[in-house]
């Protein structure tokens, strides 16, 4: 049961990318999208299975993409202040993340907001983050624990 989820989860994101890349939906093309999904959603399976790497850690996340859409929003607003004047608050900080939150979504969801960078992730409790603003946004308040920067 977990495979089929795990390979039409691939599969799905492999048939959007691929659509999306179309430039005149046909028939043919959906199909050809389709098919090339199929095998490259059994592909990603088997490469993961054979790397032993294990998918950990989402519980978390299903709390935090919720703060995505603000904290993008936030983070572009930000992002043009700091192109029409300097920004005095950047700063470099040691993030450390909710137990909870596992590091390599954490670390994706808070690169996504475009005032922040993901710089490290020395160990799985703590990610390194350059920031334009000095105080945490909202992604980084839903997965770092209370007084969690320094």
């Amino acid at each position: 049961m977990r495979a089929a989820a795990e390979i039409t989860v691939w599969g799905a994101v492999l048939f959007g990318l691929a659509v999306v890349s179309i430039s005149a939906v046909s028939p043919v093309e959906l199909a050809v999208a389709g098919a090339a999904a199929s095998g490259g959603a059994v592909a990603a399976r088997r490469m993961r299975r054979a790397a032993g790497a294990e998918v950990t850690g989402v519980r978390g996340a299903a709390r935090a993409v919720p703060a995505l859409p603000r904290a993008v929003l936030r983070g572009l607003a930000a992002l043009v202040v700091a192109v029409v004047a300097r920004p005095t608050g950047a700063t470099v900080r040691s993030v450390r993340l909710k137990p909870e939150a596992h590091a390599g979504w954490a670390a994706a969801l808070l690169a996504a907001s475009p005032d922040t960078c993901v710089i490290d992730v020395p160990r799985e409790d703590t990610a390194v983050v350059h920031a334009l603003r000095p105080e945490a946004g909202p992604l980084e308040e839903v997965v770092s624990q209370a007084g969690g920067s320094r």
